[in-house]
């Protein structure tokens, strides 16, 4: 991922198991841009860090969260903490429950799709003999299963594909309007069955920690991760068969990091450390189009991945820590191997291997340089220089074998950051200014390319570079002893450099195309959200009211900027009224309640080039919607 997600500092190499419901959690961190140097795994985008709370010791603690909410959904979870002198245990335990799907379906005034059911568990043990030593051993569990969120067609006339094979078949599916379904309603499908999911994931981690000398501390970090999946999908969206797969995988990853953490209260800081990871991912498919008299296909896919590196990032404080020089770098080898079969079911014939793919090793050195200068205790600004490096790899969903062979190589990134931090009118008020100006080379980026073989193919590409400018700014003001004022804004203007590449034909055949004035996706202009909280006595409790409000620009979904397949601007407003009374908390809450049905995905599937007409056609068009509103109560218990 571009993004990496990383839980107790255990990173997530693959998308697969990132589902998560968790009542534990202590903070979230946001680190943007390049990471790397100071721990973990290398990332090119950005890190979100989730830490859940860790055991106590000499503490007999815990919560008990339940909700009830529209769409017949229950939810309960439990924490419980005990902890003696040397050690402690965390326990953890949920259930969810949705048994009406969010999307209307065709199939009676009931019949209704996109619902979830998950359980979950936790264990996690601390252990603390003395001062030197601490030892952290935990392991979760969840399951999740339903339906899944549903797929909409917007195909608008004879010039798609599939629109045309409807009228032949007599069931005119055509939309007539750019970006809607048939019917113009985003909250009734039109998909002729149901789209059962499954995920199952278990992960257990060790986390070690030995303090060698007053300054310097050693840590271990070791996880294993398996996370199993599958879902159905009726691809086409439509109330016949014209494209449908049934889709199943794992994925397993083991994880090991060692750090030691120099600090002797002296003007130099420092960590260092050595990473490795290894990961291996399957995924099978079979396909249908029996409606159009195409045979059914089968592809397979086998992943492997070896991440190793060693990394270090050290601060010098000068000018009685006024100045702060900042140093880090980063040594990565990564090696990917791609085991790939397609086979056409209906003559047994290969269209891919068997057993086609190949291997590729890439290995780079980042860094990460900056400095910071704290002008009082409250006023901070800094600059920051960093570099970022994603490996490349081969498309597991490629289709001809020239395609399939030639891989992808790795991606850069050179990060320039400037930022003012305040703290001001005695902490009543944050006050943050940041500016970026971000440099890609050799991008990697998504296609989706007509294929010889089976009419169409997913696969990576260095299609070119991009630079991004950005300016964000946000604040965190007490208006009041009882309401507080929070929000941030965001401008980006991104653009390709350069991007030659044929978007609509077969990379073998037709020859590249300057594309560059095309827009980045999912890069909106604009952003901004707002929050208020307001919080005063009533009675012997407290009373509590959260808005939230958070917005953003128009934006493009497809590589292509295919006419009709943007995401237009939306915001969503969230809110919740609670009232706390000694150990007991309820709330009102309000999820989207301003039923925002834009679009999170919109794509297109071998478009033809636009040219004189608007709207040239493709083989067919499909989105997915944003969940509805949603209401609920919470009552949570804590002791």
């Amino acid at each position: 991922p571009t993004v990496l997600v990383a839980v107790d500092d255990v990173p997530l190499a693959s998308g697969t198991g990132q589902v998560f419901d968790l009542i534990d959690i202590e903070r979230i961190e946001v680190l943007r841009g390049p990471q790397g140097t100071l721990f973990g795994k290398n990332v090119v985008g950005g890190l979100i860090n989730i830490h859940r709370t860790k055991p106590k010791l000499n503490e007999t603690s815990g919560k008990i969260r339940a909700r009830a909410g529209m769409y017949q959904k229950y939810e309960g979870d439990m924490l419980l903490n005990y902890g003696a002198d040397q050690w402690a245990v965390k326990l953890t335990g949920g259930i969810s429950r949705q048994d009406k799907g969010y999307i209307k379906t065709p199939f009676g005034p009931k019949s209704r799709t996109w619902e979830r059911n998950e359980e979950r568990a936790g264990i996690h043990l601390l252990w603390e003999p003395n001062d030197v030593f601490t030892g952290e051993l935990q392991f979760n569990y969840s399951k999740t299963h339903g339906l899944g969120a549903p797929t909409f067609s917007t195909v608008i006339d004879s010039s798609d594909a599939l629109c045309f094979v409807s009228q032949l078949f007599g069931q005119p599916f055509c939309s007539g309007v750019p970006n809607e379904p048939v019917g113009l309603d985003r909250h009734t499908n039109s998909s002729e069955r149901a789209e059962p999911i499954f995920l199952k994931k278990y992960q257990g981690t060790v986390t070690l920690n030995a303090k060698l000398t007053d300054a310097d501390t050693l840590t271990y970090i070791g996880s294993y991760l398996y996370a199993k999946d599958s879902f159905e999908q009726d691809g086409d969206g439509v109330p016949f068969l014209f494209y449908e797969f049934v889709r199943s995988g794992d994925f397993d990853q083991f994880h090991h990091e060692i750090r030691l953490n120099h600090d002797s209260g002296g003007a130099l800081t420092y960590q260092v450390g050595l990473y490795g990871a290894t990961a291996e991912g399957t995924t099978t498919q079979f396909s249908f189009f029996r409606d159009l008299g195409a045979p059914n296909t089968r592809e397979f896919g086998r992943t492997t991945s070896e991440s190793y590196a060693v990394f270090g990032e050290g601060d010098f404080r000068m000018l009685d820590n006024k100045l702060v020089f900042t140093l880090g770098g980063r040594y990565i080898t990564e090696t990917k191997k791609l085991v790939s079969e397609g086979q056409n079911l209906a003559t047994g014939v290969y269209t891919v291997g068997p057993h086609a793919g190949g291997e590729r090793t890439d290995s780079k050195f980042i860094y990460r340089a900056g400095l910071r200068y704290h002008f009082t205790d409250d006023v901070m600004a800094y600059f920051t220089t960093s570099t970022g490096f994603r490996s490349g790899g081969l498309s597991p969903r490629a289709q001809d074998p020239d395609v399939l062979a030639r891989g992808y190589g790795p991606e850069k990134l050179t990060n320039y950051e400037v930022g003012l931090r305040t703290k001001l009118l005695d902490n009543r008020l944050i006050l943050n200014l940041t500016g970026f100006h971000m440099i890609y080379k050799d991008m990697q980026i998504e296609l989706t390319y007509p294929s010889a073989l089976t009419g169409t193919q997913l696969l990576v590409d260095n299609a070119g570079g991009a630079k991004l400018d950005g300016v964000e700014f946000e604040f965190e003001a007490a208006v009041t002893d009882w309401w507080r004022l929070s929000g941030n804004a965001g401008y980006l203007h991104s653009k390709f450099t350069d991007l030659f590449v044929d978007l609509y034909g077969t990379p073998a055949i037709a020859p590249p195309v300057d594309e560059t004035s095309k827009k980045l996706r999912r890069a909106p202009k604009w952003t901004y959200a707002l929050t208020s909280d307001v919080s005063f006595p009533v009675g012997d409790g407290k009373l509590s009211w959260r808005a939230s409000y958070n917005w953003r620009d128009t934006y493009e979904a497809t590589i292509t900027n295919y006419p009709g397949s943007n995401i237009k601007s939306f915001g969503i407003l969230d809110s919740s009224i609670s009232y706390e009374l000694n150990n007991w908390r309820a709330s009102v809450y309000g999820r989207n309640l301003t039923n925002e049905d834009a679009w999170t995905h919109n794509y297109v599937v071998n478009g033809t080039r636009p040219g004189s007409t608007p709207f040239p056609g493709t083989f067919w068009r499909f989105a997915q919607v944003r969940a509805p509103r949603e209401l609920g109560l919470e009552l949570v218990y804590s002791f």
